[in-house]
């Protein structure tokens, strides 16, 4: 295994942590949203619960507007989170799989490096063993 297949092993691995870095910081960014707009969407239902007496004649028409304000502004805050729970179980399955692949990667990497070990311990037995074995013919041809 040539060191440049190595070297192009480990430029891999790093590639595929900089890309699983790249989607981790975009789903806190989605969740960041998420909460925000939860918050908001909080906020909004309490001010709708504490708006004044609805009893009164002359707040009936305000109330009734503003109750459809509120109501319209919850339902697109509604529609945004949902398309960004959407996002973020799509950039979970993208971080699963780059997870995936990077693990591989290093598997690979691992195998390699363990195959170039044993090539290397094999040659060297096999060095030795020619020695030894030239060390007994010499001692064989000299008895």
């Amino acid at each position: 295994m040539t060191s440049r297949r190595t070297d192009g092993l480990a430029v891999l691995a790093r590639l595929k942590r900089h890309e699983t870095e790249n989607v981790a910081l975009e789903m806190a960014e989605v969740n960041r949203a998420l909460n925000q707009i939860e918050a908001e969407r909080q906020a909004l239902m309490e001010q709708l619960n504490d708006r004044g007496d609805p009893d009164a004649v002359e707040a009936t028409r305000v109330l009734s507007d503003f109750i459809r304000n509120v109501s319209a502004t919850i339902h697109h805050k509604e529609t945004q989170a949902n398309r960004l729970r959407e996002n973020s179980a799509d950039m979970h399955r993208q971080l699963n799989d780059l997870f995936a692949e990077a693990k591989r990667i290093d598997l690979i990497r691992h195998r390699r490096a363990e195959a170039r070990k044993r090539a290397a311990d094999d040659a060297a037995t096999a060095a030795q063993d020619e020695g030894f074995l030239s060390i007994w013919l010499q001692n064989g041809a000299n008895a």
